[in-house]
């Protein structure tokens, strides 16, 4: 099935959090014809059409799940192909997204792992499975054949796969290749192939069906999701821990004909044991990480390569330190802080990139826009001996130029060098700080986030910044303290004001703050100055001077200047009490005015002209609402218009009761091409000003709060509209707005259609309804090209 390709960034961050049931049963009509509309993760069907309805939503994958095999969990399965990509991708010096081959140990009736791989990649896979019955392992194939089995396998088994793959029309990318027990786990040879670029299985996890039910007997409480796998799927001899050492031992073997391989395990104590066997063998570049997903189910990982190259850090060590200290690979990445230079970045960092590209290396890629270079050395070319070596040769240092690179020479390290600027303003500010002082007066809710994401990672930046420069720098918020913070990266220290000595007494609480100023000679905890008691918790800090300033001090008392550094951009003022408290009261008077601003935007009362849609515009009638009601209040008015206009037939009694007996639930709001769901408030569309298809405004009202307009006396009366009720005549009457003069009274009515949601359901594979589409707040409309289910695309305009 073609599909449209998405980037790594939407995958990455596909699962952060959990599926939106409800967004699902809009978007797949068969999800949402799940019985009682309420997923039971104890039901087998409906965990089997989750599965479905993620896979083609997310990924555009169809899929065929047999009722008595395995139902995979698409997050748990994505998981590991999101950790390949990042294997790969790290140990690769050619971009992302290339042409490459992996091999599925084990793929299953699902073939999940190859669908998932070749939706976000353009990889191409071999699929490996048993097809002998004779067997208790015929997907894995670890027994010889002569042993006996307790349990046949389905012949069938890999017919499911090979369906999966013509279903999604990728014969030319994956090959599901029958094997036999005795046959080789990964058969290169026998494909006559030199290497693949990855190998990947999920093995079963126990050594046998009693060890099964024993861990299914031992749990406090019954499993959360139903299983459907047979037992070939979850058992086979040895488990996972002799599954994948037969995969190890072919891996020493073929060596390097292999980039990586890898396992995925469902107990820990395999992946400790594998490692183990890895460290046996001599084999130290390896990964391993741990997956969460949900609340409690958790699988662990094993990669291993032979080659020169190792993954980042955060791909071979994705387990915390501290329990599993023993299991993780070494660290091979190391930040390390050249000196300080007052000088232009960019300048020293051309003379950093020329001092590096002297050397005799592989290989040196500078990218001046990144300020960021990657290099690779077959030895240690930049140390003394080296350069006395080369001297003897009768070389010149400074003209030694890069030789050409032959392919056969080995790299014996690769290194990164990144050069960033450290001269910065004063990093002791707050969020809250830094977006006041570049917010003035009342700003859009947009705009307010874009300038709170810019001030997000700007201090991110300076915190990678002080973290290369050896040094914390802890953002302490000073609203909630009188006392700043002069710790910042690279900035001078005041000395510490002289405290009085305490006076003895039968009872000491020395230990406690006290205050510079004279006072009682103790004071039990948490009644101590609390500018000191908030300074407490990052050692002894300055105070500021009388006079508020901390630039310098007398020079006659001792240490009284500040120590030039260069690092340092502003010197940080200090915040008296009654200059916080001035602050806060200019923030929350802000915070009023904007309040009120918005309390008096949502009572703004508009005019909707409408039309009821049935295949055809019905003239509707126009509702009196404000911006701030939700959108199933302007449906359940325009139904009792529909109703008292009697719209959709003669005008007898029966037949202007028509719409009214239709149920808010039942309708739905169209606004152009886009559908609006009920719980929106039409605030959020004109304070947003959201666009949709063609760049056009959803809601095109204004976000200022008018004065009430009276019709001044003598000036002639509006035409009046053929479509007013009884309602909106008697609101005159009561002294409000003429809902002719109302803003949006002008609006053409065809551009809101109040539609019957089950006429939608029966036609909406028919035009216009079948480019309608239901709006989405994270998705951008403004460069949108849409296509139908015959691949036909729609070209919106202004």
């Amino acid at each position: 099935m073609a599909t449209l390709r998405k980037g790594d960034e939407y995958y990455r961050s596909l699962y952060a959090k959990e599926p939106d049931f409800q967004r699902l049963a809009l978007q797949d009509a068969d999800f949402k014809a799940i019985p009682s509309h309420q997923l039971d993760f104890t039901d087998p069907e409906a965990v089997k059409q989750l599965t479905k309805t993620l896979l083609k939503i997310h990924f555009g994958t169809k899929i065929v799940l047999p009722g008595d095999r395995l139902c995979p969990p698409v997050p748990n399965r994505h998981n590991y192909i999101l950790w390949l990509k990042g294997l790969l991708d790290s140990t690769s010096y050619n971009e992302p997204g290339g042409q490459l081959v992996g091999l599925d140990i084990g793929t299953g009736a699902s073939c999940i792992y190859p669908l998932l791989g070749c939706a976000q990649r353009p990889w191409s896979f071999i699929a490996t499975g048993e097809q002998d019955s004779t067997s208790s392992l015929a997907i894995v194939g670890v027994l010889p054949a002569n042993m006996p089995s307790s349990r046949d396998v389905d012949p069938d088994n890999l017919k499911h796969a090979e369906n999966n793959v013509r279903l999604n029309d990728l014969q030319s990318r994956v090959q599901v290749l029958p094997r036999k027990p005795t046959d080789p786990m990964v058969p290169l040879d026998e494909l006559k192939r030199g290497r693949v670029d990855f190998v990947m299985t999920n093995p079963p996890f126990y050594e046998s069906e009693d060890e099964l039910l024993k861990s299914a007997s031992i749990k406090a409480r019954p499993p959360n999701s139903a299983c459907t796998g047979a037992p070939v799927e979850m058992v086979c001899a040895g488990g996972e821990v002799a599954f994948v050492s037969r995969i190890l031992d072919e891996s020493l073997r073929l060596k390097e004909r292999v980039q990586w391989y890898s396992s995925m395990f469902g107990m820990v104590s395999s992946l400790e044991a594998i490692v183990q066997k890895l460290k046996e063998h001599r084999v130290d570049n390896y990964a391993v990480t741990e997956f969460v997903q949900g609340r409690k189910t958790r699988r662990w990982a094993v990669a291993w390569s032979f080659g020169p190259m190792r993954p980042s850090q955060n791909i071979c060590r994705g387990m915390k330190a501290t329990p599993w200290r023993k299991i993780l690979p070494t660290v091979v990445e190391v930040e390390v802080l050249t000196v300080e230079k007052t000088e232009e970045v960019g300048k020293k960092a051309d003379e950093l990139s020329g001092l590096v590209g002297s050397l005799q290396l592989l290989s040196w890629e500078w990218d001046r826009e990144k300020l960021s270079g990657i290099g690779r050395a077959k030895e240690n070319v930049w140390s003394r001996a080296w350069r006395r070596k080369r001297k003897r040769e009768g070389e010149d240092e400074a003209t030694v130029a890069a030789p050409e690179t032959d392919e056969k020479e080995q790299c014996a390290l690769g290194f990164s060098v990144l050069a960033q600027s450290r001269f910065k303003a004063p990093n002791n500010m707050s969020t809250q700080e830094r977006i006041s002082t570049n917010t003035v007066g009342l700003v859009n809710l947009s705009d307010f986030r874009k300038r709170r994401a810019e001030v997000l990672e700007q201090q991110e930046r300076e915190a990678r910044e002080a973290l290369r420069s050896g040094t914390t720098t802890p953002l302490i918020d000073r609203s909630q303290s009188a006392t700043p913070n002069n710790l910042s990266d690279g900035g001078s220290e005041r000395p510490v004001k002289k405290q009085k000595k305490p006076k003895k007494a039968l009872v000491s609480f020395g230990d406690d703050e006290e205050d510079d100023d004279a006072g009682p000679a103790f004071k039990p905890k948490g009644q101590g100055n609390k500018a000191t008691n908030a300074a407490s918790a990052g050692g002894d800090q300055p105070e500021p001077s009388s006079d508020g300033d901390l630039g310098t001090k007398d020079s006659k008392k001792p240490g009284g200047k500040i120590a030039a550094n260069a690092s340092v951009g502003f010197v940080p003022r200090a915040m008296t009490k009654s200059a916080l408290r001035r602050e806060a009261a200019e923030r929350d008077a802000l915070r009023k005015e904007f309040l009120a601003l918005q309390e008096a935007v949502k009572a703004t009362e508009i005019a909707m002209p409408f039309v009821f849609y049935d295949g055809t515009n019905i003239p509707g009638g126009i509702v009196r609402v404000k911006k701030g009601e939700f959108v199933w209040v302007f449906l359940d008015k325009s139904r009792k218009v529909g109703a008292e206009l009697g719209v959709g037939g003669e005008k007898n009694a029966n037949v202007r009761r028509e719409w009214a007996r239709v149920g808010v639930d039942d309708l739905m709001l169209v606004r152009g091409t886009m559908i609006i769901p009920h719980h929106y408030e039409f605030y959020f569309f004109i304070m947003n000003k959201t666009v949709g298809p063609g760049n056009v405004r959803l809601f095109d009202y204004s976000a200022e709060a008018p004065s009430k307009t009276r019709r001044v006396s003598g000036s002639p009366e509006p035409p009046p509209n053929p479509l007013s009720t009884a309602a909106s005549k008697a609101g005159i009457n009561n002294n409000l707005v003429d809902i002719n003069t109302l803003e949006g009274a002008n609006e053409d009515p065809a551009f809101t259609k109040v539609v019957d949601r089950r006429w939608y359901e029966r036609n909406k594979h028919i035009y216009p309804a079948s480019v309608w589409q239901e709006f989405d707040p994270e998705k951008d409309y403004t460069s949108e090209v849409r296509r139908d289910t015959g691949g036909n695309t729609f070209f919106f305009t202004k």
